[in-house]
Parts: structure tokens; C-alpha cells; sequence
């Protein structure tokens, strides 16, 4: 019944739009035999029939212009040409002709075109794996054109903008919203404080992610590149990809991280910092769909947290990078060494409180049933974290040759075609250290007797 009664004040509404419209065709029948075969009056009235909403009109007269005068400058700009090499040419003619001069140009150098991107020889099997090279900088094929194309960085977030826009960015000024508008700190912190348009800010290994104020998640940032750079030497200094770049989303509160913990966590996100489910990826501008590292801002544990995410999220991007699936403990191992491993003295400290939980022990048991989740109590879950931690400091700097070689075995297992062959590698590792779990024990002393009194 209700779309028979809307039905007639429809059409009531459309009669003065009908009529407006037969109008409008009159003036433009009338205006058009005035300009005659005048180019520049004929595409005014072109100009004011687009104005009007005559679009098919317009579209019709600015052609007319054109068969009158060829090179019209605003009737070719009209209707999407482009002047290429003094001769104006259809948008896709234009992009033919543009991408036939610079392939002329880049292979006179010497370049090879990879995916769309000119590179130099050199770079080529880089760039087969997504990674682009742009002023000493890895970056991904959609950061590479932006580059190309004369676009900048922001001098304090790191996010691609125009140039025409960099003395605004040098002032401390923001980019907001899908129109652009630019705002000082204040109103951009306030505009990132919604969890839907959190701030997104460039680090030198790492892109930090939150919706705290701009100031803590630069200072949060430092503590993500460290958290990086220390796991590093665990993999012989492998760089993640562009593509896998770890991305770490900081939480503004507590509340806020467990949020994140019931949208994109699993069972892992029982400790203050997890990696997003494998089926949850996020897209992150510039780079594609990442799996997230997530840490709490905890006002005493907050920075450990955040060293602790930038662990799992490196080796979780050389994961990805090879097609490998890495054990639970392994991954954690390497968060719990950039946060509690720091320096012998730092991991002294943690290590009198595991040696209070039952100190090393089977570790044959420990590898088969690692976990972290909801039904086991925190201490548990501390005890998993640093043992996991504990086996890599000592697989990498406990001094036992046999076990080190059999790390540096898993390092080179990522430049193995075979994905087993991680598997098998990892495999091997913890066969080595179960064998060495006395010397274990007496590394774990050595490190508690450096730990402060």
C-alpha cells in the first residue's frame, strides 16, 4: 500500500524538474546557434551546459570545439586529453604514448621493468620480491610510483604526501579525512583518538599504529625500532620485505587493548602482546593486508610490550616473506628476547623470577605443549615467555657451538625453496637444545648472578 501512495507524489515531484530540464534545452538550443562555428563561444556554452547538468550535451559541444579547433587547450582539458609531446591525445593514447617515451628512456639506461617499475639491473631480483629501492629506502611497488611521481614523506609521520604540501608538514601540520584538510597537532590527535582513523606513523624499521596522542606514539616508536633491531642478529640481520613490513598497533588503554584482543586476537592475546589471528589481516595503505602486532599500553610494562611485538612481528614477517609456519614458541621467543633481554643485567632480573617458577626444565615437554591462553595463570604464562626467550639468547650467545650451529641452520633455512625445510631446521634446534639443558640451566645462573642486587 505504501508504494501506491508514494507512487503519484513521485511523479508530482518530477514535474518541475521535467519542465526545468525542456527549459534549459530551449536556452542551450538558442545559445548554441548563436555561438555558431566560434570555438572559444561555442565551448562557453559547452562550459555552461556542464554547469547546468547537461553533462551529455557538454560532452557533445566540447567535441564540436574540437573538430573546429583541434588544439583547444580547454576543451581538450575538458574532456580528459593530455598534451604529450605537442600533440594532444585521448587519456589512453596519452598513457600509451607517456609509457612508450619512458620505456625508451629507462632501457637507454640500462633499466628493466619490473611490475610496472623501471629498476636497475642489480635490483631486478629484489624487486621480484616486492622489494623497490627509492634514495637508500626499501619500499613497496605502491610507495615506489608515489616516490617516482614527485611526492614526499611527511617529515614527522612518514605517510606519502604531495609536495606542494611539505612546508605545511614541516610546520607540524596533518592531513585529515578523505578531503585532506590540514590541522595542527591538536586537532589531528583528536581526529586519531577514533579507533576507526587511528594515527599511522612511519618508523625507521616499523609503522607504529594508535589512536594515543602524536607525542607517545613517537615516543612509542623508538622503542619498536629497538624491540627490532635487537632480534635481528637472531635471523643473521634478515630485513622483512616492504610488503610484510611489521606493523604494531599500541593501544590507548587497557580496555581498548582487550577490545582489540576479542576483534582480531586469539588465545595468544592473554599476554600484553599477540599477533592478530592469521585470518584477520589489515590493509595498511601504501603496503596492502599486514598481520598486525598488538600490544598493551601498560604504564609500567607498556614499552617491554611494545619491544616484545616488534620481536614477533619481524620474524612473523620472514615467515610470511618464505611461506614458513614457525611454532608458537618460537615466535614468542623472539618477542620475549627483545623485551627482557636487552642486556645480561635486564635478563638476570627476569631470570631469578623463572628460576622462583621452577627454573629450566624438560624442555622436551615444554616445546610439544607451549601455550598461551585464557585458562592459564599469568605466572605460567611468564614462565613460557621467557624460557621461549631464554633458548634463543642461549642458541645465539650461550657459547655452545653445537646448538649455534644449529640456529644458523634455521637462519639459512629461509633461503631454502623448500618450506619443510624450516621445519626441519627448527626441528633440529630443539632436538640440540634438549640435549643441552644442563648447560641451559647453568646459563640461566650466569645470567641471575649479573642481575641486580
Amino acid at each position: 500500500m505504501k508504494s501506491r501512495s508514494l507512487l503519484p507524489l513521485c511523479l508530482v515531484l518530477a514535474v518541475p524538474a521535467v519542465a526545468q530540464t525542456v527549459n534549459l534545452k530551449q536556452e542551450l538550443r538558442t545559445k548554441e546557434a548563436s555561438a555558431s562555428k566560434d570555438p572559444d563561444a561555442l565551448f562557453q556554452v559547452a562550459k555552461w551546459a556542464n554547469e547546468k547538468g547537461l553533462v551529455a550535451d557538454a560532452k557533445r559541444l566540447y567535441q564540436a570545439v574540437l573538430k573546429l579547433k583541434p588544439d583547444h587547450q580547454d576543451a581538450n582539458l575538458a574532456v580528459g586529453n593530455s598534451l604529450v609531446e605537442g600533440k594532444w591525445l585521448a587519456p589512453k593514447e596519452a598513457e600509451a604514448a607517456r609509457k612508450k617515451a619512458l620505456a625508451a628512456e629507462y632501457s637507454a639506461k640500462g633499466f628493466v621493468e619490473v611490475s610496472g617499475v623501471w629498476v636497475e639491473k642489480d635490483k631486478v631480483d629484489d624487486a621480484k620480491r616486492g622489494v623497490f629501492h627509492h634514495e637508500g629506502e626499501r619500499v613497496t611497488k605502491e610507495e615506489k610510483l608515489a616516490l617516482m611521481s614527485g611526492k614526499v614523506r611527511h617529515p614527522e609521520t612518514g605517510e606519502i604526501i604531495d609536495a606542494t604540501h611539505l612546508e605545511k608538514a614541516k610546520n607540524k601540520y596533518f592531513p585529515i579525512g578523505s578531503e585532506g584538510r590540514w590541522v595542527d597537532e591538536k586537532e589531528a590527535d583528536t581526529y586519531h583518538s577514533d579507533v576507526g582513523r587511528p594515527w599511522l606513523i612511519r618508523s625507521k624499521h616499523c609503522t607504529v599504529m594508535s589512536t594515543l596522542p602524536l607525542a607517545k606514539v613517537l615516543a612509542f616508536k623508538e622503542h619498536v625500532d629497538r624491540g627490532y633491531e635487537m632480534v635481528q642478529p637472531l635471523l643473521g640481520f634478515a630485513e622483512v620485505t616492504p610488503p610484510n613490513r611489521p606493523v604494531i598497533l599500541v593501544a590507548a588503554s587497557r580496555s581498548e587493548f582487550q577490545e582489540f584482543g576479542k576483534e582480531i586476537g586469539d588465545e595468544t592475546s592473554s599476554h600484553g602482546a599477540f599477533l592478530a589471528d592469521a585470518g584477520r589481516l589489515m590493509p595498511i595503505p601504501m603496503q596492502g593486508e599486514v598481520r598486525v602486532a598488538v600490544c598493551d599500553n601498560d604504564k609500567d610494562w607498556g614499552t617491554r610490550f611494545a619491544r616484545h611485538a616488534a620481536g614477533i612481528a619481524y620474524v612473523s614477517g620472514i615467515a610470511a616473506d618464505h611461506g614458513a609456519d614457525l611454532p608458537l614458541w618460537f615466535v614468542h621467543g623472539f618477542g620475549s628476547f627483545a623485551a627482557r633481554f636487552e642486556n645480561d643485567s635486564d635478563a638476570g632480573w627476569f631470570g631469578k623470577q623463572h628460576e622462583a617458577k621452577g627454573g629450566v626444565r624438560n624442555l622436551k615437554g615444554f616445546f610439544s605443549s607451549f601455550a598461551i591462553n585464557m585458562e592459564m595463570e599469568s605466572k605460567t604464562i611468564d614462565y613460557n615467555i621467557f624460557q621461549a626467550g631464554l633458548l634463543l639468547a642461549y642458541a645465539t650467545k650461550g657459547g655452545d657451538a653445537k646448538v649455534t650451529e644449529t640456529m644458523q641452520a634455521v637462519t639459512a633455512s629461509f633461503a631454502d625453496s623448500k618450506k619443510s625445510g624450516v621445519d626441519k631446521a627448527i626441528g633440529k634446534l630443539q632436538a640440540a637444545l634438549i640435549d643441552a639443558e644442563p648447560k641451559i640451566v647453568a646459563y640461566l645462573k650466569q645470567l641471575i648472578a649479573k642481575a641486580p642486587s
